[in-house]
Parts: C-alpha cells; structure tokens; sequence
C-alpha cells in the first residue's frame, strides 16, 4: 500500500493527483507528498519522473508546459536519443546525462526470454544491474542530484526510457537524501508495475494473442521488484555506510547536498 496520494487519489484532500495521464508517454508521476524525518514532507509540484517524451501529442504538451518544468534530465543514452529524441514545449531546458548499462543489459534479458532460456537469466539479474548502474552511473547521479539542489531548479523531471531502471534508482536515492522512509521508497518503485510493467503486459498479450508465447515470461524485462531496489540500499549501506556516503565518495557530492535539496523540496506538513 503506497503512503500518502497513490495513483488517482488526491493529494491530501486536495484536487491534485501523483499520476500525470498523458497520450504519448506513460509512468509520469510527481514525487511530492512523500512524508520526510522531522516531520515535513517533499513538495508537490517540484520534482517528476517518466518514462521516454518522444510521443507527447499536441495536448500532452500542453500538459506538461503547465507543470511550469524549468529542466528536463534525460539519462537515456545518445543512441536512445537518436532513436527516440524528445518532444519538449518551448523554454524547457534539456540536458543530457547519460547513464550507460541498463538498457544492453536489459536487451541481454529480453533476448534470453525470447528465446526460451529464461531458466538462464538469474533470479538477481535486476539487483546486478542496479548494483552495476550505481557504481558506474555515480558521477552521473551526482549531478542530477546536485543540479537538483541549486536555487530555482524545479520544477523538474528526469526519465529514462521505460521510466524505471535509471529513473526508479535516481528517484530512490532522491528520496532518501531527503529523509523518506525506505519503505515509502520502495513503494514508490513499484508504482512502476502499475504505471509500466502492467500495461506494457497487457499491449504484449494482444500483440500476441494467437500464438504459443508465454507472455507472462516477459514480466522478468519489464517488471519492477522492490527486493531489487532493496538489494541496491543495503548494498550501498553497507558498502559506504548510507546512500550519503555512496554519493560522497563515489560521486563526489558536497557534505551539505542533502541539507540542500531538503531545502528546496521538503516543506514542513500541513503547507502546500
């Protein structure tokens, strides 16, 4: 059960809602409303994450320019963006930080579904490739985060292809460096199944429809287990003592980052 707003529900009591719907691009949600130690909470309104923008229709642009995004990060690489470069209104700034790995080590698991060797893809596949992402990502994460913290950042978004590998990572380790609780982040992850996986699943099973595939085998690509994220914290707990500690030294991120972003995205509860 998702704390706070969940997917259609209003943010407290509010007429608001974490899902943005949108035609062309699917996994759009706010990060605002996330409860945060000392008793605030993160922002509304400052903060998105999504899947691939490539396909925004004339009114999906109209809905994202009244988010008012300031900075679009995408962390899909150049050949992602060759193939798929993104539709965006006018006056958003797009940078690019590429975070590598993920998607051929997701081409790797889909060509194994396939053909028919799921019995090779091992059951930690998604924790490895989380675990790899954030050893040699970390620079990356790090200035996503950093450029997050400075004055008058947000709102912003950030988003990968399908909107849960690099994203879902880059958001939990947001939402830690902002005090929201472990199981609040994770599941905030698995709201991918839902705004992702599910309907991804779904559009397979009527292309589909007819033949002899066991599509549900596909769920391994295009799922979102929380014990993989769960598997990346405490890995990086252990290793460096907190998601603080792994940005500051693999990273390089400033000692007072978290100070930073809680001050720009975390607001004391009962405001907003």
């Amino acid at each position: 059960m998702t704390p706070g707003p969940g997917p259609g529900e209003g943010r407290s009591g509010e007429d608001r809602v974490r899902l943005v719907r949108l035609e062309g691009a699917v996994n759009v949600r706010d990060l605002g409303g996330y409860p945060t130690t000392g008793g605030g909470r993160v922002r509304w309104g400052r903060v998105y994450r999504s899947a691939a923008l490539h396909r925004l229709t004339a009114a999906d642009l109209a809905t994202v320019e009244q988010l008012g995004l300031r900075v679009v990060y995408d962390l899909r690489t150049e050949a992602e963006i060759e193939r798929a470069p993104s539709l965006l209104p006018g006056g958003v700034r797009c940078e690019r930080l590429a975070i590598g790995g993920s998607a051929a080590r997701t081409r790797e698991l889909t060509d194994l579904v396939v053909a028919g060797r799921l019995a090779e893809v091992p059951p930690d596949f998604l924790a490895r490739v989380y675990d790899a992402m954030a050893e040699t990502g970390a620079p990356t994460f790090g200035r996503l985060l950093t450029g997050l913290a400075e004055p008058d950042a947000t709102p912003a978004l950030f988003h990968c292809t399908a909107g849960k590998d690099r994203t879902g990572v880059a958001a939990a380790l947001l939402l830690s460096l902002l005090g929201v609780d472990e199981a609040v982040i994770l599941d905030d992850f698995e709201l991918s199944a839902v705004h992702y996986t599910d309907p991804k699943m779904a559009r397979l099973r009527r292309r589909l429809d007819g033949t002899d595939v066991d599509v549900e085998r596909y769920r391994a690509v295009f799922g979102a287990p929380r014990e993989a994220l769960g598997t990346l914290l405490a890995a990086l707990t252990e290793r460096h003592g907190s998601v603080q500690g792994y940005l500051e030294e693999a990273a390089g991120t400033a000692p007072d980052l978290p100070e930073r972003l809680r001050a720009q995205l975390v607001e004391p509860l009962g405001q907003g």
